[in-house]
């Protein structure tokens, strides 16, 4: 009997613990990230929606839609924005001067009928 209490005891004893470590994991984890500043979990960068205007047409030489600056902010310059169009193409424009609220860049695509597109660039 003294055998079988015995075992018992130890494993209840290692229960314990591992339920312990468990527990304290994401606790240590965090204070671990915390003091190194460095994640192990990879976060998407968050992207910012910019209006992207086709102004229709059948565009038989290239694709040439425009991305306004939609936000209330001024985009640095050299941000690279991004944009996609509906029939597969996409592209990127790296900003070689800021741009305002409202102000728009042109960008070239391949040949297409007609197609919508959505554009963004990356929040820093």
């Amino acid at each position: 009997m003294k055998i079988k209490t015995t075992l018992l005891a130890g494993f209840m004893a290692l229960g314990m613990l591992a339920a312990v470590a468990i527990l304290a994991h994401p606790f240590t984890a965090g204070a671990q990230i915390k003091a190194n500043g460095n994640s192990t979990t990879q976060r998407r960068p968050v992207s910012i929606a910019l209006q992207c205007r086709n102004y229709g047409g059948q565009q038989d030489v290239s694709k040439n839609p425009d991305i306004i600056n939609s936000t209330k902010q001024t985009i640095p310059s050299g941000k690279t924005l991004y944009w996609k169009a509906s029939d597969g193409d996409k592209g990127s424009v790296v900003l070689d001067n800021s741009l305002a609220p409202g102000g728009k860049v042109g960008v070239n695509g391949k040949p297409g009928q007609s197609y919508s597109c959505t554009a963004w660039m990356a929040a820093q």
